[in-house]
């Protein structure tokens, strides 16, 4: 009797964990909701930045180590997760974390994160901000802007840095120069988020000049080679060889869903452009390939490049949340392009079971792992692992309710009536009155006199109405076939007739066998011809990695008004005229930003692992815990 009792007593936590697994049925909307509420909540425990007294730097962000582009990345998840639930028991965290990280421009530059801001970490800000506007999410009361503007201030400030000092075009990852990990790389995630935010923001306003951006965004980042034929998107490429060759090769799927959605929005935009309908499907046959397996994964999404081991890596702090994303902007594109949504559910669908049975750990037996195909928790636990569960099961609520985001004064996409689910035993976060950021001028109107700062081009605005279609100055056309519809009447001064050369396109129905190149290893199922690569970045070579080491510089501000960019000809500046409403830049036909002397890092950023190295109980020690008690027992 000893024996067993004591050996029951080690074997009782592990009976409650097993209990509390969570159980999901994707075909009950009650279940989907029950699960993603345990997941949000799970989440937020984890965010402690929301109790009075908090400094205004610190709201919104999550604890080191993990990196301010987090903070956005997380909040648009569970912005979406409120509105497609209905649980706004983190309505004000979530506004007051969006508001506190508000630059005195009322976009997303703030001084204080000069080491952290890339074009990237901006541009997850702003797609929070719609994702907020897409799905109706309450405005803050005392918010010095509201999110339109915010958002198309943001977008404002991203394109301003378009260069073509090198490689005719393109964003960098970084915008200031002493960060030199990255300065000199203009990679897929800064291009791609910006294209997304470009083509929301053109359905959302009825634009057409973000969709011009957009498209000029596209034509570049696959003139470059980091979108292939085959719809393959790379990492990046080193302007410092004027993007001879594409840099580093690894695929990511962050980089895959930008590219995916952003082509769905522009597909719905062009009302159902073939050239749109393409690349929407090529960008999701492609990621069937790369990041689900049907005979050893059972469709389960997985972090190919660092989740299996075949690439020698292992998937860090930022890394562990790169599924969320794919996960969230897969069941937009089912939204917004539903000839995909049949695809997409059964993906998605296998996904969020297996991240139901991975998030069996922690003390609290819900807590999710990393590898949602293994069938049980892995070990690895945080905030990557919480958001990324949470987006792919909420996301089973957006197809199952055909939750689509809205456009500018449309009705509020209702979800079902379907009672909320019961709360869980995991605590609801407690949100608190912590001070938000105040610019020192409220942006809801920006007077003509005011410039902007060094960094920004933001075209000044007087109302934040936006009209159907734009009629201020029109982008300048590439030499690139178009597929937008309307073409606006008035160009930008100063043409420039250079246009990079796009590369031909193949059709989805095209790339059904790819032959790998000689010395190319297969990343996918042995079952299948179809191979896809990923190389380790040569020496030298900057990737988008997180450094290890931040240093947080700051900087007075600049007091000067900026430089206008001009043209590359002899012909005048184009200064942008004073608008009656929130609009974009125009996108140029050769603006140039100035260059810069600064040396980069010689070497590639060491990736930083995170909570990868944090394991918690593996399956050795809870076998060897039995056999202590067993022996004991036996004593």
């Amino acid at each position: 009797m000893k024996f067993f009792a004591t050996l029951g007593a080690v074997l009782l936590p592990f009976i409650a964990s097993a209990v509390s697994a969570i159980e999901l049925d994707p075909e009950n909307e009650a279940s989907i909701k029950a699960a993603a509420r345990t997941y949000a909540y799970g989440l937020m425990e984890l965010y402690k930045n929301n109790a009075t007294g908090t400094p205004t730097e610190e709201i919104g962000i999550w604890p080191a180590p993990h990196y301010w582009w987090q903070g956005g990345a997380s909040w648009g998840g569970v912005i979406e997760y409120s509105q497609f639930s209905g649980d706004d028991s983190h309505v004000k965290s979530m506004q007051q974390a969006l508001t506190a990280n508000y630059g005195p421009n009322n976009d997303f530059i703030l001084e204080y994160r000069k080491s952290q801001t890339g074009n990237d970490d901006q541009a997850f800000w702003a797609l929070a901000v719609m994702s907020a506007l897409e799905y109706q999410f309450p405005e803050p009361d005392s918010a010095p802007a509201d999110y339109l503007e915010v958002a198309v201030n943001a977008f404002n400030n991203i394109v301003g840095r378009w260069d073509t000092t090198t490689c005719d075009g393109g964003l960098k990852w970084q915008i200031y120069p002493e960060n030199s990990y990255g300065y000199n790389y203009k990679n897929a995630i800064s291009n791609g988020c910006t294209f997304a935010l470009g083509a929301r923001l053109a359905r959302y306003t009825g634009n057409q000049t973000y969709a011009d951006w957009a498209e000029k965004i596209y034509d570049w980042t696959k003139s470059v080679g980091m979108i292939s034929d085959i719809y393959e998107v790379f990492d990046g490429v080193d302007d410092k060889t004027n993007c001879a060759s594409v840099a580093d090769k690894t695929q990511w799927t962050y980089n895959n869903a930008m590219f995916l959605h952003g082509s769905a929005f522009m597909y719905d935009i062009t009302n159902g452009a073939s050239v749109w309908k393409d690349r929407v499907s090529g960008f999701l046959s492609h990621a069937e390939l790369l990041f689900f397996s049907a005979v050893e994964k059972d469709n389960i999404m997985y972090e190919w490049a660092c989740e299996t081991g075949v690439s020698g890596r292992t998937c860090n702090l930022d890394q562990q949340s790169f599924k969320a994303y794919l996960s969230r902007f897969l069941a937009k594109t089912a939204a917004i392009a539903p000839f995909t949504k049949d695809t997409i559910t059964k993906y998605l669908t296998a996904s969020a079971v297996g991240a139901a049975k991975s998030c069996s750990g922690g003390d609290d037996g819900v807590t999710c792992g990393s590898k949602w195909y293994t069938g049980s928790f892995d070990g690895q636990s945080g905030v990557g692992q919480q958001l990324a569960a949470l987006e792919v099961t909420q996301a089973l609520l957006s197809l199952k309710n055909n939750i689509v985001p809205v456009k500018m004064g449309a009705a509020e996409p209702k979800p079902t009536t379907t009672a909320a689910p019961k709360p869980s035993s995991t605590p609801a976060s407690k949100p608190t009155t912590a001070p938000a950021s105040q610019p020192a001028e409220s942006s809801k109107v920006v007077e003509a006199s005011q410039a902007p700062r060094s960094s920004e081009t933001v075209p000044v605005v007087s109302s934040v109405s936006v009209p159907a279609r734009s009629t201020e100055a029109a982008p300048v056309e590439s030499a690139t076939p178009s597929t937008k519809n309307a073409v606006p009447t008035s160009a930008v001064a100063g043409q420039s007739s250079a246009a990079a050369a796009v590369p031909t396109e193949k059709s989805v129905s095209q790339i059904d066998q790819i032959t790998p190149s000689a010395g190319v290893a297969a990343s996918c199922s042995s079952s299948t011809t179809v191979t896809v690569t990923i190389s380790r970045p040569a020496a030298g070579v900057n990737t988008t990695c997180t450094p290890s080491t931040t240093m947080t510089v700051y900087v007075p501000p600049v007091t000067s008004a900026p430089e206008v960019p001009s043209v590359a000809t002899t012909s005048a500046p184009v200064v942008p005229p004073v608008l009656t409403t929130l609009s974009p830049v125009a996108p140029p036909a050769n603006v140039s930003v100035p260059a810069n002397g600064s040396v980069p890092s010689s070497t590639a950023p060491v990736e930083f692992q995170g909570a990868a190295s944090s394991i918690k109980i593996m399956g050795s020690s809870v076998v060897g815990a039995l056999v202590v008690a067993a022996v004991a027992g036996l004593l």
